[in-house]
């Protein structure tokens, strides 16, 4: 689960006085759009979006999750944080305030996955959603070459020897003889082949339209239906694709019965890419020999999950994005896209939720 960040950056101490009251920034602008910021992490800096906007170019209403219902007034936008898991509704309480509102005219939503929203938007297709998709993509796509050199590099071995007093030699790989197929080449995925091409990695990708080379860094590119294909030998799986009914379970007991033995599967998208039970099976019989698990179809991760047990699994709690620049770059996005929307600017990062992403 997303963290807040630690103290507390310029221009957010309104931020924590919205507990029993709103908080209304910037009234001054004549013409300005008037937007609900909800959630709970990350902390935002509104100074930052305010700068970015423009001066007098927006209004900022804060509300906590599950109290939209509560705020007066007209929106033209919704600026969704992260709810974290306090809210316990069946329903998005976003449904709701869009139910009560039906001038608002965008929403932007600080994560890159709209897997949650499509409950809380099948009512109301006029309305322009947008994600913060590339905010995270550079540490998450660290994450997964650290992922990868502790695959290789066998760390966690080389540790427990140490604690037990043992001097115990270990067969190494490099990272330059791996052939790596990496599902997904939007922001994430072509992070993830940029940083992993300068160590010589072979590497295929997996798109939906792989007819578009994007960055150029992957020359096998291939469509869905090739996967498994694309799996043939290969030493490791990397994630990095939305949810959406086509790929979901996309990753099953074929696809894995084509890795290479001992392979590694890296998930840092969302859980339900991977049929879990496949899984387990094939950590069994070493086709994958390891599965590094950043995202769970139920989050937090339940003490029975079988997966906190598994040989070979590496469980960390969905934190590939954390990072120091996380608070500031979403703050300059949403800024950015403030401003875009008033001057009547194309807003980049729109999402298609026919194809879900």
């Amino acid at each position: 689960m997303p963290h807040p960040d630690q103290g507390r950056p310029p221009g957010a101490d309104s931020y924590f006085r919205h507990c029993a009251s709103l908080v209304v920034t910037d009234r001054s602008g004549a013409g300005a759009v008037r937007c609900l910021v909800v959630g709970k992490l990350p902390v935002p800096d509104l100074s930052i979006v305010l700068a970015r906007a423009g001066a007098g170019a927006a209004d900022l209403v804060v509300a906590q999750p599950g109290e939209e219902g509560a705020v007066p007034g007209t929106f033209a936008c919704v600026w969704r944080l992260f709810y974290g898991h306090e809210v316990e509704n069946e329903q998005d309480p976003l449904t709701g305030f869009l139910r009560a509102h039906p001038e608002v005219r965008w929403i932007h939503t600080i994560s890159a996955g709209v897997d949650g929203l499509g409950g809380s938007l099948s009512q109301r297709p006029d309305i322009v959603l947008t994600n913060s998709v590339g905010v995270t993509a550079i540490p998450i796509a660290e994450f997964v070459v650290g992922c990868l050199l502790q695959h290789c590099k066998r760390y966690p071995e080389i540790l427990a020897a140490q604690r037990a007093g043992r001097w115990e030699s270990l067969a190494l790989r490099e990272l330059g003889d791996l052939r790596v197929v990496i599902v997904g080449l939007g922001a994430i995925g072509e992070e993830v082949a940029a940083r992993l091409a300068p160590f010589g990695c072979h590497l295929s990708a997996i798109r939906r339209h792989p007819e578009d080379p994007g960055r150029g860094v992957v020359r096998d590119v291939r469509g869905p239906d090739q996967l498994a294909g694309a799996c043939d030998g290969a030493d490791a799986l990397v994630l990095a694709v939305p949810l959406t009914s086509d790929t979901r379970a996309m990753v099953g007991a074929e696809v894995l019965s084509r890795l290479q033995p001992g392979a590694c599967v890296i998930n840092i998208a969302r859980g339900a890419l991977i049929d879990e039970l496949a899984l387990l099976e094939g950590l069994a019989l070493g086709r994958p020999g390891a599965a590094y698990l950043d995202a769970f179809e139920e989050e937090p991760l339940p003490g029975s999950s079988p997966l906190w047990s598994a040989q070979g699994v590496f469980v960390s709690p969905h934190i590939s994005w954390s990072s120091p620049n996380f608070t500031r770059r979403s703050c300059e996005l949403f800024g950015d896209q403030l401003r875009r929307f008033r001057t009547g600017e194309p807003l980049i990062n729109q999402v298609d939720m026919a194809a879900g992403y």
